[in-house]
């Protein structure tokens, strides 16, 4: 076995680059030494021998081997690719939020028709029921099916009022859409007298939308400390968990798509992360 023998400075090729560089290690120094390859900044180990000879070669051009239990690990663009699809998840949550966050806006333009249907406690349908759009000032009422029906109501938020002498009043919140909705709302008024306050399913999803918004602009930066890891082929653990958080971020359903992919990408590629050699 061919023995190679430096001092201070040395020259190896390292693993990670593939390129021959000069090292240097603490003087008198021998055995496994763990150095810094100055071309590509990776945490590599070399066997130093140290062995008092005349007529040595200069330090420079003696090369240290690397250590026969290190295992060469070839690049690819495994982490490259799973960091492209973070950052793509990451530019979809955010714009999905945003569009979350006003689309009560663009919701609340236009004109829609609203219909709903009225019903007792024993699911019975009640007819004669006035149901009152207050905005609007308009009335109708409900038919035989317990049906009612509004047209041409401006869209966003109403409130609506159901009385039937010898019912409890209903007083509710709504939301009109300016399209035709697909629900159709069911109001349940018991016998009695007094009034209750409601809130239908729309007018509830549409004030949750903020929380949802924000929700999904913060799950959104994790992608992006994903990708930044995945770049740097450095935090596996940490890009991992972040592709899992993009899963969550939606993304037009795009983004939870392309998160599943990043993780399978990223455990694929896990022997090329970190800042030294595996053993």
């Amino acid at each position: 076995m061919l023995t190679y023998y430096f001092t201070m400075k040395g020259k190896t090729k390292c693993p990670y680059c593939g390129k021959y560089v000069i090292i240097e290690v603490p003087d008198g120094a021998t055995g496994l030494q763990t150095i810094t390859c100055p071309n590509c900044g990776m945490k590599i180990k070399v066997n130093v021998e140290e062995h008092e000879t005349p007529n040595l070669p200069s330090p420079i051009e003696n090369e240290s081997p690397i250590h026969p239990t290190i295992r060469k690990i070839k690049p690819s663009s495994k982490p490259m690719l799973a960091g492209v699809l973070l950052l793509t998840v990451f530019l979809l949550g955010i714009v999905m939020g945003g569009i979350v966050l006003t689309h009560e806006n663009v919701l609340s333009h236009g004109s829609g028709d609203y219909a709903g249907k009225i019903i007792d406690n024993n699911g019975h349908a009640l007819k004669g029921v006035i149901v009152t759009i207050e905005k609007e000032n308009i009335s109708v009422t409900s038919d035989d099916n317990g049906e009612f029906f509004f047209e041409n109501v401006s869209a966003g938020k109403h409130t609506i009022d159901l009385k039937k002498e010898g019912y409890v009043n209903i007083r509710a919140g709504i939301f009109v859409l300016p399209i035709k909705s697909p629900i159709k709302p069911k109001f349940v008024m018991k016998k009695g007298e007094g009034t209750e306050n409601e809130k239908g399913l729309i007018l509830r999803a549409i004030d949750a939308l903020p929380v949802i918004s924000t929700t999904i602009i913060i799950i959104s930066f994790l992608p992006l400390i994903g990708a930044i890891f995945c770049f740097m082929k450095k935090y596996f653990f940490i890009a991992v968990i972040s592709s899992i958080a993009g899963i969550f971020s939606i993304g037009f359903f795009i983004g939870s798509i392309l998160s599943i992919i990043a993780l399978v990408i990223l455990l694929l590629s896990r022997e090329e992360f970190g800042d030294e050699v595996k053993y």
